[in-house]
């Protein structure tokens, strides 16, 4: 089981360093007014990205419980919730990304 707590770690932290360091910095493609339309905002993105780190962190917390009860005597739902904790962590990159649009830096 301490491999599974530490996988799940690992991809946690990775999905929060997407989130708050990819993710939620990149540029904005908005129109060139002012006031800016709503939804252009770097705040905007940031807010996106608090939600998905709950939501990230509240499946983290779901799977390493499960792995430690119920997980023990079946393997195939520890192995379930690691899925859907990745599962959830790509999404939540994907969701934050594309919030308010995004430019590719390269």
């Amino acid at each position: 089981m301490r491999g599974v707590v530490i996988l799940a770690t690992v991809v946690l932290a990775v999905a929060l360093a997407a989130i708050w360091l990819v993710a939620v910095p990149m540029g904005v493609p908005c129109p060139a007014i002012y006031p800016p339309p709503p939804g252009c905002t770097v705040a905007d993105r940031a807010s996106t990205g608090a939600l998905w780190t709950i939501l990230v962190a509240g499946v983290y917390a779901g799977s390493i419980a499960l792995a430690l009860t119920a997980g023990r005597r079946r393997w195939w739902l520890t192995a379930a919730a690691m899925v859907i904790l990745v599962a959830v962590a790509i999404v939540g990159f994907g969701a934050v990304q594309g919030s308010t649009g995004y430019v590719i830096p390269w």
